[in-house]
């Protein structure tokens, strides 16, 4: 299961998402001063960085027309968030730059694949460490 960070930023994502569709299209700042709280707390919550408090997700879900259930992301939004890969930048520019490298592009590939493999052998119905006995 992904860690509570994994929650909280899920959980800011999905309210982002609520007050952009709302009928009000109420900014973050708008929102906040709402809510009775900074602009800067309204910009951390949806980022993930700021645990909110029950009451103000109760709040945050009435004033943007939802159901607070529906900004609590689910088991299976949260597996898979966890198994969502980002590539650093560093990685993304050697991408880019194999363009016109037959074998670094090769490298890739097979680097991709086995991760894949890897990423889809680690399921949530299977342990995702083994345990090792000791060396002797």
């Amino acid at each position: 299961m992904a860690d509570s960070q994994d929650l909280y930023r899920e959980l800011g994502w999905k309210i982002r998402q609520a007050r952009e569709r709302s009928g009000e299209r109420l900014s973050q700042e708008a929102l906040a001063r709402r809510l009775g709280i900074s602009r800067t707390s309204m910009v951390n919550i949806e980022a993930g960085r700021q645990r909110a408090p029950l009451h103000l997700l109760w709040q945050i879900a009435e004033l943007l027309g939802t159901d607070l259930t529906i900004l609590i992301p689910s088991r299976e939004e949260m597996l898979a968030t966890a198994r969502k890969v980002e590539l650093e930048k560093a990685m993304m520019k050697q991408i880019q730059d194999a363009e016109n490298d037959p074998a670094r592009i090769r490298y890739l590939l097979g680097f991709a694949s086995k991760l894949k493999a890897t990423i889809e052998s680690t399921g949530p119905d299977k342990e995702q460490h083994e345990q090792r006995k000791p060396r002797s």
